[in-house]
């Protein structure tokens, strides 16, 4: 069938352009994507920023395991369920979300993403801003990366 050095030329082209057209909403989500398990960790923390600035909860919780558990900065315990329905219903509004020294650390099909975050907006309409560092946890399923813990710490 793929006799002549052309023909193997044309296969390859063609998978290589669907590898880019087919990849780079994987590489998003955390799928292989021709990067590291570490840059597609990084890709699913960047979308998420970008998601809570649209308060796209749909992305969310493709984002965020059912299971998923986050310690406030106020040490508060808050679910996916919590997390979702406050930014649903816009009790929890980001207007800006900035990452620095994001480092992520992989143990077969779990990733350890720690950092500092600078965000502003408002809670049940008190505003807040100012750094965290936090740690999240994510969970590699059916190929894609899902945070399922989050520890925040308030710095000053």
């Amino acid at each position: 069938m793929f006799r002549t050095p052309a023909s193997w030329q044309r296969l390859s082209r063609t998978g290589v352009v669907l590898l880019l057209v087919r990849g780079a909403p994987l590489a998003a989500q955390g799928g292989a994507g021709g990067s590291t398990p570490e840059d597609s960790v990084r890709a699913v923390e960047l979308a998420r920023a970008q998601a809570l600035l649209r308060a796209d909860t749909v992305a969310l919780s493709r984002m965020v395991a059912d299971e998923f558990v986050e310690i406030s900065r106020l040490g508060q315990l808050r679910t996916k369920a919590d997390n979702i329905r406050d930014i649903g219903s816009g009790q929890l509004r980001l207007t800006s979300v900035k990452y620095d020294s994001l480092t992520v650390r992989i143990y077969g099909d779990v990733a350890v993403l720690s950092g500092i975050a600078d965000n502003t907006g408002t809670f049940r309409g008190f505003p807040f801003s100012g750094k965290i560092r936090y740690l999240r946890v994510f969970v590699r399923r059916d190929g894609r990366w899902q945070a399922v813990a989050m520890q925040q710490t308030a710095l000053q």
